[in-house]
């Protein structure tokens, strides 16, 4: 058994020492084989790429930015009209409901992406309840705010800070 051991061992032992004199001979490669950027963008360009000097990619960077800010500007102004026609609709909800001496009911709209601090302050603005801060801790101590749904519900302000969770949480 020693034998087929010993002859394995001294086999990766010699084609350890073939590969380091194999590295030290060819695999090093000296400053002249390396390519300097002027020879390397025909090659890029070949392979059907775009190079850019520094200034052009920071005129174009500063485009896309433009781009972006105006983009923002219009969904902005977007959700300003939408959110001065939703107000007036509340305006008129919440002046029936001041008539009534009935809690206040509101059809929260939860969409992807929204925090629940942002539920909490829609929550309170709509007065379904009196602090959005202590709402959201409160999510967030019981576990909720990882289980919130997407979707439409029907919220009133008699609901406790455990029915509302339950309701918007699932």
């Amino acid at each position: 058994m020693k034998q087929p051991i010993r002859a394995f061992a001294i086999g990766l032992l010699t084609s350890g020492v073939i590969m380091l004199i194999g590295f030290f001979f060819w695999g090093t490669t000296s400053a002249k084989d390396e390519m300097t950027a002027e020879e390397m963008i025909p090659l890029v360009k070949e392979e059907g790429y775009h190079v850019l000097s520094q200034e052009e990619y920071i005129s174009l960077s500063v485009e896309k930015d433009k781009q972006r800010t105006e983009k923002k500007e219009e969904n902005s102004s977007e959700k300003k009209t939408e959110n001065k026609k939703e107000e007036s609709d509340d305006k008129k909800q919440t002046d029936e409901e001041e008539a009534s001496d009935k809690p206040t009911k509101y059809k929260i709209n939860i969409k992807p992406g929204m925090a629940t601090s942002e539920i909490s302050n829609l929550l309170e603005e709509k007065n379904i309840i009196k602090d959005s801060g202590k709402f959201d801790k409160y999510l967030e101590k019981e576990n909720y705010s990882e289980k919130v749904q997407i979707g439409e519900f029907e919220v009133s302000s008699d609901m406790s800070f455990y029915e509302l969770a339950e309701k918007i949480a699932r």
